[in-house]
């Protein structure tokens, strides 16, 4: 690799760091003010694609054992999260769903982080939100593609990736 790309990446993750950072001390951001863990995060944000969706199959998305997830499903249902029901056809296999709590906790973190991200937007000139929007625009074509190339079968998130891109 030439020293002046290796330069550039650099810049890059330096600028990066500097913004995760910046972010992480915006006392406005409601993230800072829930009580739950990443992997509690993570099964809220997998229901609010895949609600309903089985145990099982969650336990494969987020790579956790069953018992693991049974402990992190528990606490959310303490919550008031999520809600957990029987299949209709089987018995044996327990759904997972968003609550309206959870559905809304989702949507107060996704405003708060859109309102902080407006917030700076709003402080670039035209001329600089273009480019912006250009290379974003470039960096999604490429962060769709590596997902694809990633992922072997349809399920793949490189497809959920390649589908929300797109619209």
């Amino acid at each position: 690799m030439n020293s002046h790309r290796e330069a550039l990446l650099l810049r890059v993750a330096a600028a990066d760091e500097r913004m995760r950072a910046l972010l992480a001390y915006d006392r406005t951001n409601p993230l800072l003010s829930v009580n739950l863990t990443m992997q509690q995060l993570k099964v809220l944000m997998l229901l609010s694609r895949h609600d309903g969706i089985a145990s099982a199959e969650l336990t494969r998305r987020l790579g956790v054992s069953l018992a693991t997830l049974s402990g992190i499903v528990d606490r959310l249902v303490t919550q008031g999260y999520v809600t957990r029901t029987e299949d209709q056809h089987d018995r044996r296999i327990r759904r997972i769903h968003l609550s309206p709590t959870g559905r809304e906790i989702l949507r107060e973190l996704t405003d708060g982080g859109t309102k902080a991200q407006q917030r700076l937007l709003d402080r670039l000139d035209d001329e600089t939100l273009g480019m912006l929007a250009s290379v974003l625009e470039r960096v999604v074509e490429v962060a769709v593609a590596d997902a694809i190339e990633q992922g072997a079968g349809p399920d793949h998130p490189g497809r959920e990736i390649d589908r929300a891109a797109a619209g």
